[in-house]
Parts: C-alpha cells; structure tokens; sequence
C-alpha cells in the first residue's frame, strides 16, 4: 500500500483487509503519519500527535488478529480525537490557552470505547477555543484549513477532526456538538458528521465548559456514513458516568445500511429553513431532495411551529449553562481568554436564570411540533449550512461574499453558521449531514438526514441509500501525491 491509496480508503473497506492480513496495522499507520508530516503544516488539522503510543497499538493490533483476537471493523484503524475530549496523560488543551499543557488523569468513554474496539489513536484534532465558535479560526493555535480549498475555512468547531478526515489524515474522528460543531464542518468539508440523539453517546471525558451538558453531543465525522455506522457501534450504550446518558437499547447500525428506502416518506420543514438558504446551497439542496424522489422516498411537506425562537434559546442556554465551569479562570486568568471570548463570558453574567428557564421551556415547545412532523414522515431533510464554506480573510473580517454580495457572518438571528443546525441540538434529535452537491467553485455543500429519537438506524439507512447514489463521497480534494 502506498500513500495516494488513502485517500480511497474507508473502514468499511479496509476492516476485511486488516482481519485478512492483507493490511498490516502498522504500515498503515506509517502511512498515515507520514502524511500527517506532509499536510498538516498546511492543513492544521492536529494539535497533539500521539504518535509512538499509535504506533504501539498498531503493533499490538497485528499480534492480536495474527493470533486470532480479531475485535471488529475498528482493529488497527487509525482515527483522531478532538482537543476537548479527554485521552489519559495526553495533552488537552480544548483550544484554549488556559489549559495549554492540561493532561487528564483518566478517559474519555468514548475513547475508552474506541480503545476496546482496537482503534489506533493518532491524536487529538485542532479546534476553535473552548468550542465557543462555528469556525476553527483560533487566536491562539492558527486556523485550520479547508483540503478543498487552503485558503476557506473548515467549521467548526470541530474543524480540525473534519480536515483530518477529508485529507485522509485518519479515517474518522470523534467530535463534540452542541450548536453543529460535528455537522458544520462535516459539511463544508464535504465528508459525513453524524450527531446522534441527545444520550446515545457518552459525553463523559469532555472538557467542562466546552458545551451545556442539556445541548451538547459527542458524535462521529467520517468520509462515508457507513463507517459513520461502524464507529457509532462502538461508542453508543448508557453509561453511569454521564448524567445525561440514555438506557435505550443500542442496535447493530451497520446492517441498516444497504436496506431498501423505497416508500419511506420524508418531510421538507418550510417556513424557516427556506428563509436562510442562500441561491447556491438552494440550487443544491433543491436537487438532491429531487434525487431522493427518484430513489422512491415520497417527500411532503411539514411545519414546526416557533422554529424561529430556537438561535435566542440556543444563545441562552450555551452562554449560562457553562459559565460556572468557567467562573474560577475568569477569576484567576482572564487574559488567558481572546478578547472576543472574554467580552461574551462577561456579557453572559448579565442574562438572569428565569430567562434561561424560559429558553427550555421554548426548546420543549418546538420538540412538540417535531413529534406532531413525526407522525406523518420517517425522516426530514434540511440544509446544513446556508453557504458554502467562506474564506478565512471573510472569517476575520466577520463578512462574506455570498451569491455575489457582502453579507454579515452574524445578524440579528444570530450565527449564520448555526441557524441550521441548533434546532437539533435544542430538541436532541438524531442528525447527520452528508455532501449533496458541490458550488459551482468547487465548494461541498451538506444536507441534513434527521429522524425520531433513537431512530439513528433509518437516519443512517436513507443517508446511505443516497450517498451511494449520488456519488459525491468520491470526489477528493487534490493535496498532491
């Protein structure tokens, strides 16, 4: 195997070479840090690289399945960890400069779960500071860099996981989400970002202050959403640690993948997604529910009352809801925060509790008028990101050119990066983003796939049945042999 055939691989695909032999765990992660080497300077994608521990592990994996210890699809694959999810004596800084050379006493579940499995862990992924952002625009680590286009932005915030992927610098990523911080850049780098339902994944081991426990998931970025699947396998299950951990019962998501999609009946959300697209992610979006027809998926359209009440809760409850995980370094170090980030902290002391109690009171409104869509659709598909991904001179500038006119990244609904994402965060439901299409510069545009709770199984099906149509998961961004 040589370097360039990264880019063709999947988990899915590679799972059966690792059990064979064909594939050596070691050369593989050879490989792959060999071109971490040569991209990553560019890219920025990771912060910390784990890399003799790496090593070792893929050394373990070959012994293991060698002797006929083979653990799954995830032995010996290399994948990455974001910078706010905790790894045992590894440095984790959530991308901030107040815990530049924090190193956790203990696991993450998720990464606990991953270790089980016999993944190989490269390191952990870039991100914006302490999650409070929509791009990986980091004042104190540099930006991460789109692979399809060096000099645009990745999302965020888990920018770093989703360059990883798509460079093929890893094969998938463990992400967190509480405003679409997997799904963002998932999207603008054209690979799959999945945010399970609100309990389905464990978010003990993340980073306090990186995302309200009430909001906030830890979820899957790889190149195909079976092996967004594969790895779902291995982290879902309730756990006693976190306390928003569900006891619902956890399929075998890979084999709802492959199933037929035909009569299945998905809902298009009018009213408030229609008034955020812009022409070029219109134009896409458009076509690919008209591809889902053509796959014999019945389309209808649904209203969610009160849709438009969800940035102003969203605001809310992130602000308050970590502030106290973020009360002691204000105290001791507030320079350590960026200005912008110090000015919101501040500015969210200011925002009384009944107004947050309002804000989930709002959250469940809207979740009722989802439950009342439910009953008449299996899945709903919406926009992920109103626009392709900006560059990031617009990003410092807080202004983009989009469909040939300046329009300010922030307005009076609020980050226009997140519009499309929050309403599920704030109603918990499952949602995963998969490229529909591409701007006629060459940019990936995301759609997401949304379903009932805990129904990721139909979610995954209908996201796979389409990205296999279509074909876009096999377009690659040119980084040079």
């Amino acid at each position: 195997m040589e370097e360039r055939e990264l880019e063709e691989l999947t988990i899915a695909r590679l799972a059966g070479r690792i059990e064979s032999g064909e594939v050596s765990p070691v050369h593989l992660t050879h490989l792959v840090f060999e071109r971490i080497e040569r991209l990553n300077p560019v890219l920025n994608a990771y912060v910390t690289l784990m890399q003799d521990q790496a090593l070792a592990d893929a050394e373990n994996a070959v012994k293991e399945i060698g002797s006929g210890r083979y653990r799954g699809p995830l032995h010996g694959v290399p994948l990455s960890i974001k910078d706010n999810i905790a790894i045992q004596g590894v440095r984790t800084t959530a991308g901030s400069k107040t815990l530049s050379d924090w190193k956790p006493d203990h696991d993450a579940t998720v990464v606990s779960r991953l270790k089980a499995a016999g993944a190989v862990i490269l390191g952990k992924t870039h991100m914006h500071e302490w999650a409070k952002s929509s791009h990986t625009n980091n004042v104190f680590y540099g930006p991460s860099r789109n692979p399809w286009d060096v000099s645009r932005a990745t999302g965020g915030s888990s920018g770093g996981s989703a360059a990883a992927v798509a460079a093929s610098l890893g094969l998938a990523s463990i992400g967190t989400d509480s405003a679409g911080s997997v799904r963002n850049p998932a999207a603008l780098c054209g690979i799959a970002g999945l945010k399970p339902t609100h309990g389905r994944v464990s978010m003990f081991g993340g980073v306090p202050g990186t995302g309200p426990g009430a909001i906030n998931h830890f979820g899957v970025l790889a190149k195909t959403v079976e092996d967004c699947s594969l790895v779902l396998n291995c982290i879902a299950g309730s756990d006693p640690g976190d306390a928003f951990s569900a006891e619902a019962a956890v399929p075998d998501y890979s084999r709802s993948i492959g199933k037929d999609v035909g009569g299945l009946k998905v809902g298009l959300v009018g009213g408030y997604f229609d008034d955020l697209m812009f022409d070029e992610v219109r134009r896409v979006f458009t076509e690919a529910v008209r591809f889902l027809e053509t796959l014999g998926l019945a389309t209808e359209e649904v209203a969610v009352p009160h849709m438009e009440l969800l940035p102003a809760a969203q605001a809310c409850i992130a602000r308050v809801e970590d502030m106290p995980d973020h009360d002691r370094f204000l105290r001791t170090r507030p320079r350590d925060y960026s200005p912008g980030m110090l000015r919101n902290l501040i500015g969210s002391l200011l925002i009384p509790g009944s107004a947050v109690n309002t804000a989930h009171r709002v959250r469940r409104l809207v979740y009722e008028g989802f439950e009342r869509a439910f009953d008449r659709v299996e899945v709903m598909v919406v926009p992920t990101i109103a626009f392709p991904a900006p560059t990031i001179e617009e990003l410092d500038r807080g202004r983009a050119d989009i469909d040939g006119r300046e329009v300010r990244l922030s307005d009076h609904r609020g980050n226009l990066f997140t519009l499309c994402t929050i309403p599920f965060n704030q109603t918990g439901l499952p949602a995963l983003s998969v490229c529909c299409g591409f701007s006629p510069s060459g940019l990936p545009i995301g759609m997401q796939i949304v379903g009932r709770p805990f129904d990721e199984e139909t979610v995954l099906r209908v996201g796979h049945a389409y990205e296999r149509a279509a074909g876009w998961y096999k377009r690659t961004p040119e980084l040079g042999s």
